[in-house]
């Protein structure tokens, strides 16, 4: 093989994508980025159609119950969550992504100003974990599995009442 068939080779492997993984998996990192920065912590919930697909599907049924209903739904779902912890803010501790998966480990910290899980408003400061898996397809979010540390959270939201 020549010098000019090699670099030719490389040439149409690059055009086709074929080395270029880790670009592809750190545009799907910055997707979930962005909606960390500007959903969770940012609170725009206009951004939510930019950011998730239309059909995105949430595994996830613990918490508050698994967001339904395409991007309106979600938007309706995010406000009634941003109504129970308005000052919502999530740092991420680990981004980890591998092809088309984002796992984002972070702490959630918020006051509990409105009923979540049953509970009513106890304006306690909580703080609790939360391991998510992204599946991003076509630049946005196209599914969600979350494991939290409920039963810390939980503890949190009532003052000094037993659940």
């Amino acid at each position: 093989m020549t010098k000019s068939t090699s670099i030719g080779l490389i040439v149409l492997n690059r055009q086709k994508g074929v080395g270029l993984g880790n670009l592809d998996t750190e545009a799907n990192k910055a997707v979930v980025q962005r909606y960390i920065d500007e959903i969770q912590n940012g609170h725009s919930l206009e951004v939510i159609a930019d950011v998730f697909a239309e059909d995105f599907i949430d595994h996830t049924a613990s918490g508050g119950g698994a967001f339904v209903g395409g991007i309106e739904g979600l938007k309706q779902g995010y406000a009634v969550f941003l109504g129970a912890f308005p000052d919502l803010h999530a740092d991420v501790e680990k981004l980890i992504a591998e092809g088309d998966t984002v796992v984002a480990y972070k702490t959630l910290t918020a006051t509990h100003a409105g009923e979540w899980l049953g509970f009513p408003a106890s304006g306690n400061r909580v703080e609790f974990k939360i391991i998510s898996i992204y599946k991003v397809k076509d630049g946005r979010l196209a599914e969600f599995w979350g494991l939290q540390d409920e039963e810390a959270l939980r503890k949190q939201l009532v003052a000094c009442k037993e659940y």
